[in-house]
């Protein structure tokens, strides 16, 4: 019997144990490396308190000075253990990667196999030399599947073991003093110091941090973790790891004051509400409203004491620097670092409908995606710290801001440089296409930024008060042709507020304008459909108005959200143009105002008469005989009341805004 000696199946090989959630020690390792890095340099800046002298002055210089070596040599430990773990973790995404390139190997290996049984059962003698001559191919070819995995298995284990060496140097005292004084230890100072130098060259601190060792990106993230997580040029992975770490040192630290009966001050609540909102804006993409989209969170902008404690804060949801369409959406009035979990929330809806929107094509078009939440500039809003009475009087000082542009302005700036980051980190060849949306008053940051020259590829200004001092077509924002996009709903009352005049022409309240209302058919710009909302009365301006009508445009369901989709993933052709607004924007102002008249004044005139009346008649209907003329002279005089009280307020009220 002729043999043909066939290769044995080949069996997976289980997945790797350190993924990618491992990841989580090396920022619990670098948070407390941080924590000590603070306290060292607290007690090497502190010596004996000011009333001490003599013996006592040095004793306690000498107990500071060896708490401050003591504790530095703790943190050269950490800092040591968490480069050590910081090139494991990435040794193992290597070694991950070429796990599954094995593991495809593996697959073809196996088919072929089958393949070659297959045809074996069914072959004639003559097919035999030649089935023969395959199988010894087959086998040559498995025999290196074999000889590779095995090389795998001993870079994975010798890794492993170099880890363990790099830890274990350092877990005794004398090891981490003789790391503190190692002369090849990073000098963080200088290197923080250039990298404030760098300032917003984003381009110049790209290069400059890639020209970095491990080494050294890993002790100023130790150091220095508030100022690597929160430049922009940083890749944003580093900045994520940087920033996390200070979320996670900052909740460790105050809740620990908590747990010691102390009761925070109302600085240090605030503080403790923006740290963790950034940690729910990281969990919510792993909740179960959004497990599905399979999507990783970025700690892009951590600054809890900004603005008096309103806060900087950004996540994004999808890696932005391999992401092949980025948006960021930037919120307007009453937004702070403590609603960013809330804000993730909305782009993470904008995230899905995205995606989605691509794969619904036909056929489905591939690319990656990135959504970004970004409370990067000072929105009006109370200041948290505020005290009686003159702090109070600075809060509603900011609030006002939102009758001007200062706070736009400037926000605009910040805006153009975090973008600038953005296109300064993206890696793999072509530049992503770059959404910026803007909300609110955060339209009117985001059209300052466009107008000064921030390098996007798309505007989208929804709910907007206005497109800025300066801008009085979609011309004037710098964007490609066709890339400004406008969404405003009929009953969003901060919609209303656009114009270039004042509410009163000509006067001094013009200063007061937000700009153009980029809504109007003579902007220029592609005014999408939206969700009007409910009309509402009274209390409703807050209620319905501003709560529900003004916070809708990421809801599912409203065609704003869908028209957003297309831009953010480069389909803008099939976003349909209404042809926008031909009333102003102060008309829908000024009817509702009359409206409001018509409903709490002269309607309540009109519905008394109506009351009147059918009494009379009720009453005339019981009595009938010598009431007529009574009933007649009462109708007719209350009559000529309320068409007197209709006439005077039409009158008064012109039908359009003078």
């Amino acid at each position: 019997m002729t043999t043909i000696a066939v290769p044995a199946w080949l069996p997976t090989e289980p997945e790797l144990k350190v993924t990618e959630a491992s990841g989580a020690i090396l920022t619990d390792v670098r948070a407390a490396a941080t924590a000590v890095s603070d306290v060292a340099e607290w007690a090497r800046a502190n010596g004996a308190p000011a009333d001490f002298s003599g013996d006592a002055a040095d004793a306690a210089d000498h107990a500071v000075t060896k708490f401050a070596t003591d504790t530095d040599a703790v943190g050269a430990a950490l800092e040591r253990g968490a480069l050590a773990i910081d090139q494991f973790l990435t040794q193992m995404r290597q070694r991950r990667t070429e796990r599954e390139e094995l593991m495809e190997r593996r697959q073809t290996l196996n088919g072929d196999r089958e393949s070659l049984l297959g045809r074996i059962e069914t072959a004639t003698e003559d097919q035999v030399p030649g089935l023969q001559a395959e199988a010894a191919q087959l086998r040559s070819r498995f025999e290196a599947y074999h000889r590779d995995l095995q090389a795998w298995r001993d870079r994975v284990d010798a890794d492993e073991q170099a880890a363990v060496r790099a830890l274990g140097a350092v877990d005794q005292l004398a090891e981490g003093l003789a790391a503190a004084k190692d002369s090849s230890r990073a000098d963080t100072a200088a290197l923080a110091a250039e990298l404030r130098r760098l300032g917003t060259d984003t381009d110049a601190v790209n290069s400059w941090w890639a020209g970095l060792s491990q080494a050294e990106r890993n002790a100023l993230m130790i150091s220095d973790p508030d100022l690597v997580g929160n430049t922009n040029g940083i890749p944003t992975g580093d900045r994520d790891e940087a920033n996390t770490s200070s979320v996670q040192r900052d909740i460790e630290y105050l809740l620990g004051l908590q747990a010691s009966g102390q009761e925070l001050s109302a600085s240090e609540a605030r503080w403790l509400e923006n740290a963790q909102s950034i940690e729910a804006a990281v969990a919510q993409a792993h909740s179960t409203k959004w497990e599905d989209l399979g999507v990783d969170a970025f700690v892009m902008a951590y600054q809890p004491h900004a603005f008096g404690g309103d806060g900087i804060a950004a996540v994004a949801y999808g890696d932005p620097d391999t992401a092949d369409h980025t948006a960021v959406y930037v919120p307007g009035i009453m937004q702070d670092g403590t609603q960013i979990d809330e804000n993730g929330d909305q782009a993470l809806n904008l995230y899905e409908e995205t995606v989605n929107s691509m794969l619904s094509e036909d056929p489905p078009r591939a690319g990656s995606v990135s959504t970004i939440a970004w409370i990067g500039y000072d929105s009006p809003n109370f200041n948290p710290e505020s005290k009686m009475p003159w702090d109070l009087i600075d809060s509603g000082g900011d609030v006002a801001h939102t009758g001007t542009e200062a706070n736009a302005q400037a926000g605009g700036v910040a805006l153009s440089q975090f973008v600038d980051g953005l296109n300064s980190t993206h890696t793999g060849g072509d530049q992503p296409h770059l959404t910026v949306i803007g909300h609110s008053y955060g339209s009117t940051t985001s059209a300052y930024a466009a107008a000064d020259g921030m390098d996007a590829d798309s505007l989208v200004l929804i709910g907007s008060p206005g497109a800025s001092e300066g801008v009085h077509h979609a011309s004037d924002l710098n964007m490609p042709a066709g890339q400004v996009f406008v969404g405003a709903a009929d009953n969003d009352p901060v919609s209303w507020l656009g114009g270039e005049d004042g509410l009163f022409p000509g006067t001094w309240d013009d200063s007061l304008g937000l700009g153009a209302d980029p809504a109007q058919h003579d902007f220029g710009a592609t005014v999408f459909g939206v969700d009007n909302g409910q009309e509402f009365h009274g209390a409703g301006l807050v209620t319905t108005g501003f709560m529900e009508n003004h916070t809708n445009y990421f809801d599912d369901g409203n065609p704003a959200l869908a028209s957003m989709a297309d831009v953010v993933s480069g389909n803008s052709g099939d976003v349909v143009d209404t042809g926008g607004r031909t009333q102003e924007a102060h008309d829908y102002l000024y009817d509702w105002v009359g409206d409001e008249v018509q409903h709490h004044v002269v309607q309540p005139v009109v519905d008394t008469y109506e009351d009147v009346r059918d009494g009379v008649v009720h009453t005339y209907e019981g009595a009938r005989d010598g009431v007529v003329d009574t009933y007649e002279g009462v109708r007719d005089g209350v009559g000529d009341a309320v068409e007197g009280a209709q006439d005077a307020f039409d009158d008064l009220w012109p039908d359009h805004w003078p």
